[in-house]
């Protein structure tokens, strides 16, 4: 039976051991503030009425949640599970200490938070052990129950190879969750798009304005919001792979999430087990959101950083025990101007690339319905000359096209048309409500631009560190 007597200390620190801080998400102030008495007994109770589901996690370990209480041992390879208040030292045969929130136990059994999610972003911390156990507390907590998928139930021979054939690879976006298309990119394509990038990376990085992740030493580089930096981005959202796989999956009116680039070098760690709707909270995983398209500019192998996936784990209620653990995945590879399609229930990461002297890069267009919020926000960051230049089909990807009642400026405008954003004397302010109101009518609606051209951002010379 489990115990729900609290005692109350101000004597014992809240994080001991060896920080577990994966992603560096942690608020290491919110941990050490004291927790309420009342939020504390209620997530204890909550925690009691859970355990006796509490066999799966599979472990003995200290709970501690918040400033102020002391951490609760569970006990959850006893039969029954058992929880009671730590007295004195802690056993010397735990095998983790997690610390969750007091407040955010009752989130989690309200199902408003995946644990896979919470423990990328700080909310499950593990100050020692296997990530696995906060997981699987997490789960039962959630009571989304996620299953591991295991790399063993696979027929490894099945799974997709390049092709240029889109009905088979269509095929391999169902039964697995991704394909590849082989010779999506010309070899004029490859040449230009991968000078381009390569030397716009270069360019961040000498100017000290280069995003670089990738573990301790950092030596993967993204270049964030592709279309402000080359023509060749924005004509690469022309191409035939969009068109054969995009609409068919999201419909005729996808936006664009995000479109970046990842290179992959040599040192690099593999990135967390997500999927790329992860973000979507509570998760979703009846439907997916978005497709991604990663173009390889060079041969990728498993060795040179190929994306890690777990096969068929797009579909299910299936998620890793450990996100941090690569286990059962396998690299998907292809010679450059290779298109890996994906989509966004589809668990994987960025692979280790242990080529020495390396580098890995891809392109990334991550499309999603309509109704999604963007991660880059192109009508703030979209620079108004690019703007200018685009076409109506790309200013529709970057989502400047309304969507029945989504995505007008300034209130309703018809499906399908393209807004941008207000010049000073377009704002409908109180002078123009007061008087000057008819000049503004027609303020909002663009006509088609037959402008192609745009302006190339080269190097740091030239490149807006606010842009």
């Amino acid at each position: 039976m489990a115990t729900t007597t609290t005692t109350a200390t101000t004597t014992k620190p809240i994080v001991t051991g060896k920080a577990n801080d994966l992603n560096l998400h942690v608020n290491a102030k919110l941990l050490s503030q004291p927790v309420d008495r009342k939020d504390y007994d209620n997530a204890v109770q909550i925690i009691a009425d859970r355990l006796p589901k509490m066999s799966t996690v599979n472990a003995k370990f200290a709970l501690s949640l918040g400033g102020g209480h002391q951490p609760l041992i569970i006990d959850t390879k006893a039969s029954p599970p058992t929880m009671a208040p730590l007295e004195g030292s802690e056993p010397d045969d735990l095998d983790a200490q997690v610390f969750v929130r007091a407040t955010m136990v009752k989130r989690f059994t309200d199902g408003i938070m995946d644990s896979r999610y919470a423990l990328n972003w700080g909310h499950i911390y593990m100050i020692s052990g296997p990530v696995r156990i906060g997981v699987k507390f997490g789960d039962v907590l959630t009571g989304f129950n996620q299953t591991h998928p295991k790399l063993s139930d696979v027929n490894l021979s099945d799974l997709p190879q390049p092709t240029e054939d889109v009905a088979q690879v269509k095929r391999d976006l169902e039964t697995w969750g991704y394909g590849l298309v082989k010779n999506a990119l010309t070899g004029d394509e490859l040449t230009r798009v991968k000078a381009r990038l390569m030397e716009q990376a270069k360019g961040e990085a000498d100017a000290g304005i280069g995003f670089f992740d990738g573990g301790e030493k950092k030596p993967n580089q993204r270049v964030w919001c592709l279309p402000n930096k080359g023509q060749e981005f924005i004509d690469l959202l022309n191409n035939k792979t969009i068109d054969d796989f995009v609409p068919d999956f999201l419909g005729d009116d996808a936006i664009l999430f995000s479109y970046t680039a990842n290179i992959a070098r040599p040192g690099n760690t593999p990135m967390h087990m997500h999927t790329d709707q992860i973000t979507i909270q509570p998760p979703i995983r009846q439907l997916a959101v978005g497709m991604n398209l990663m173009y390889f500019l060079e041969d990728v192998t498993p060795e040179k950083g190929g994306t890690l996936v777990m096969p068929g784990s797009h579909k299910g209620n299936l998620a890793p025990d450990d996100p941090y653990d690569p286990v059962d995945t396998v690299a998907a590879a292809g010679p450059a101007g290779t298109c890996m399609v994906f989509e966004s229930r589809l668990w994987h990461a960025t692979g280790a690339n242990r080529v020495p002297g390396s580098e890995r890069p891809v392109i990334l267009q991550f499309f999603v319905r309509p109704w999604m919020r963007q991660q880059e926000n192109f009508s703030l960051s979209l620079r108004d000359e690019v703007f200018e230049k685009c076409s109506d089909r790309v200013k529709g990807y970057l989502g400047f096209r309304v969507n029945g009642s989504i995505g007008g400026v300034h209130g309703f405008q018809p499906e399908g048309t393209i807004v941008r954003r207000l010049n000073k004397d377009e704002f409908i302010d109180h002078q123009a409500h007061y008087g000057d109101a008819a000049r503004f009518a027609n303020a909002l609606v663009l006509k088609p631009s037959t402008m192609t051209d745009i302006v190339l951002v080269r190097g740091p010379q030239t490149y807006d560190k606010a842009a």
